[in-house]
């Protein structure tokens, strides 16, 4: 049969973006501020929004416009952000550190809610779970699902509400007889994450201490001499803040070029259907490489989300940071968020598989978007250059909304010198797993090659499943 044909253009704009948005001024004047922040996406928003609480006035700076990255390119879920299975992650580390990872994403959730009731951020929040699936053809499913049984019973003892539907009750949840089970996660949410960070930027820009500038990309962040502020260069303005917090994810080390090790950027990719006759799914879910949702409509019919399908060793999944020559890649902040014909095949493959009846379901959205994974598949929240003093949160592994809130909430308290912003038990383990000098944040060898990709993530268990927001 010959390859499906697949026609781009046109595409690009991100279902979660087709919305009416406010745009906010380009910087072209010298300016102060308390802080500034590099990066208009969720993390930078939403340290602005608690920096803000804690009375330090808060310059934001965006590249392009105002969630443009990856906060709007992703699968529109809050789940549990674990690089590896529980019971792996208590024989490795120890059992309290295992409960106090699922603890802090729990957490997270409640400090997300809280943000979207404070602010009236209309977002379709909805806590509808998730269930991973384990496919029956895999070799290997038996043994799998006896480790997700494992899992699922020592999170359960621990008080998650976790819990592991059989072959039949993932039949009648997915309408397809090719899973064999999986593990819920029953308190797994999802939103319109378009509506989200978009509503989270006009209610942080309402604030009289934060102002935002769209279309302002850092030309230049200029050392700070002894104690002194830190000078952040547009191509038209400045700013001078006391504190510097970088807030670009995948972009990071074109800003901060030391960082390059820790950061791997790789881009995925999503459709969405055209509004369907019947709901093709309830929740979110993921198997093997690929995940996928339901998207409500205002006229009660839904839409399908699919993604992921990713192959890590192809050339249009993989991006280095910067060239033989030295200098910064310009391809990673345009190609690094369009879609491509070959990552479309392998997505309709799969989606052949799962939906075989949607297979040639009318799409309206494709796109892509720039992911930034560390090593051990936790993202890093603190000290990014203690030298120069630029505090970050990055890495996020694709799990940026199930550590977003907790990041900005400690890295701001800290920032105001006011102890670490979360409660002892998250925010010891936020302080003990996601600190930017561990061990385990950098690729072994450096920024990996795309030849490396393959047996780099066979290291780790965290495979595609850390790959899926």
């Amino acid at each position: 049969m010959p390859p499906r044909a697949i026609d781009l253009k046109g595409y690009g704009l991100p279902y979660w973006l087709d919305i009416e948005r406010p745009r906010y001024p380009a910087l072209d004047t010298a300016t102060r501020a308390d802080a500034v922040v590099i990066g208009a996406g969720i993390a930078g928003l939403k340290l602005a929004d608690y920096l803000s609480a804690r009375g330090l006035s808060c310059v934001v700076l965006e590249a392009k416009r105002v969630g443009e990255g990856a906060s709007s390119r992703n699968q529109g879920c809050i789940v549990t952000g674990l690089p590896v299975s529980y019971a792996d992650l208590a024989a490795a580390r120890s059992r309290a550190v295992a409960r106090g990872l699922v603890a802090l994403c729990h957490h997270n959730q409640e400090l997300l809610e809280e943000q979207i009731e404070r602010h009236g951020i209309d977002c379709d929040y909805e806590v509808l779970g998730e269930i991973l699936l384990v496919r029956g053809d895999e070799a290997d499913h038996e043994q799998t699902l006896v480790g997700l049984r494992r899992d699922a019973a020592m999170m359960a003892e621990d008080g998650f509400a976790v819990d592991c539907p059989d072959a039949a009750e993932v039949r009648a949840a997915t309408g397809n007889p090719l899973f064999a089970g999986g593990i819920r996660h029953r308190r797994d949410a999802q939103f319109h994450s378009g509506r989200f960070v978009v509503g989270l930027g006009e209610a942080v820009a309402r604030s009289p201490l934060v102002r935002i500038f769209e279309e302002s990309p850092v030309a230049a962040i200029e050392p700070p001499e002894g104690g002194g502020p830190h000078l952040v260069r547009t191509a038209r303005g400045s700013v001078t803040a006391g504190h510097l917090c970088v807030a670009t994810n995948a972009l990071v080390p074109q800003l901060l070029p030391e960082l390059t090790p820790a950061f791997r950027a790789e881009r995925g990719q999503v459709l969405v259907t055209a509004p369907l006759d019947d709901r093709p799914c309830r929740g979110c879910f993921a198997a093997g490489q690929a995940w996928w949702r339901e998207i409500r409509e205002a006229d009660g019919r839904y839409r399908l989300l699919f993604g992921g399908c990713r192959d890590r060793d192809e050339p249009d999944s993989l991006f280095p940071q910067y060239g033989a020559d030295g200098r910064r890649s310009r391809r990673i902040a345009s190609a690094g968020f369009r879609p491509t014909v070959a990552h479309q095949r392998r997505i309709h493959a799969h989606l052949g598989e799962i939906f075989p009846h949607l297979a040639d379901a009318p799409v309206t959205h494709r796109w892509g978007g720039l992911q930034s994974f560390t090593f051990d598949g936790l993202p890093a929240v603190g000290l990014f250059d203690p030298e120069r003093r630029v505090h970050g949160m990055a890495g996020f592994s694709g799990y940026g909304n199930s550590y977003s809130n907790v990041g900005a909430a400690h890295l701001a308290a800290r920032i105001a010198g006011a102890g670490d912003g979360l409660a002892p038990p998250f925010a010891e383990s936020l302080k003990l797993l996601m600190p930017p000098a561990r061990p385990g944040l950098r690729w072994p060898g450096g920024e990996p090659t795309g030849a490396q990709c393959d047996s780099l993530a066979g290291q780790r268990e965290s495979g595609e499943s850390a790959a899926r927001r």
